[in-house]
């Protein structure tokens, strides 16, 4: 059990690790889903559902983000009519939020703040639409804040969540590493083959703690044990489970090529991904979930 004192400190380093990400995503691309939808990843993998998520919004809907980071999901929600709340433990990433934000204002309302939503207590019955988007499994105990969620949900309201799954079957992590070995990247085909010499029985799991992001802050894959359909029934009507990309989005991220050729080879690897998941030979390593809370 950590102490009160323990958690602060891990709780504010894992502010300053996204608050330092959200810095170096934005000095390469602004934190515009306008701009960041024609880009890779987005542009293979996450275009479709996130774009169907906005086609979604109805003007005057108020809408709570959580682990909104640098604020282009919140934003662009707003510029739907939405009257949004974005909140986030990384104070840089809403700074740049707020200063995005505020040169770009939406047709809506968007504010953010500073929030540990592991133990934030939500207003009860306010909002239309909760989002999460990649922040699940980075929290303490995830069936206390979906129950935050539910009570929050007016009655009718809807829960968006994008997350992982809680292991990367042994597979799927063959298949990235052989991609990896095969395809240029970040590291040269010399440094691969040093690595997986000094690896060796070992380079299985180095790979699938790769592709979980073991170690990137301290709650990465705190809460990958716990999904968001988890909950019974009378909590939250599940309306479509989805996975996605079950080697794709963790290859994009390591290619070391001009953005028009990862999109190219981008495209053409989803859909054998897409074909592998579709027959069941792989399982997607992610997966977006669309509930409702019950009228009664």
């Amino acid at each position: 059990m950590q102490s009160t004192d323990d958690y602060d400190s891990l709780i504010a380093q894992e502010g300053a690790v996204w608050g330092g990400a959200a810095r170096d995503f934005a000095n390469r691309v602004p934190p515009d889903w306008q701009i960041m939808r024609l880009r890779p990843p987005h542009n293979i993998i996450y275009r479709r559902q996130i774009d169907a998520l906005l086609n979604s919004i109805e003007p005057g809907s108020r809408v709570l983000e959580v682990g909104c980071w640098s604020g282009w999901l919140s934003l662009e929600m707003a510029r739907r009519g939405a009257l949004v709340t974005g909140v986030d433990v990384a104070a840089d990433a809403l700074d740049i939020a707020r200063e995005y934000a505020a040169a770009h204002p939406p047709q809506g309302s968007v504010e953010y703040k500073l929030l540990d939503i592991n133990s934030a207590t939500l207003p009860t019955e306010t909002y239309d639409l909760i989002v999460g988007v990649g922040v699940l499994h980075h929290l303490v105990e995830v069936r206390h804040v979906l129950e935050q969620f539910r009570g929050a949900l007016k009655p009718g309201g809807w829960l968006f969540i994008e997350d992982t799954f809680e292991r990367t079957p042994r597979l799927n992590t063959l298949i990235c590493g052989g991609l990896l070995m095969l395809l240029p990247t970040h590291l040269s085909y010399r440094e691969k083959w040093r690595h997986l010499f000094r690896l060796r029985g070992a380079a299985l799991s180095h790979m699938a703690d790769s592709v979980e992001a073991k170690g990137l802050s301290p709650f990465e894959g705190y809460g990958r044990q716990q999904r968001a359909d988890d909950l019974p029934p009378k909590y939250l009507t599940v309306h479509s489970m989805r996975t996605n990309s079950a080697f794709t989005g963790y290859i994009i991220q390591q290619l070391k090529l001009p953005s028009r050729a990862i999109t190219v080879l981008g495209r053409a690897l989803n859909l054998l991904d897409r074909l592998a998941i579709r027959l069941r030979l792989l399982r997607g390593l992610n997966y977006t979930l669309l509930a409702e809370k019950p009228l009664a």
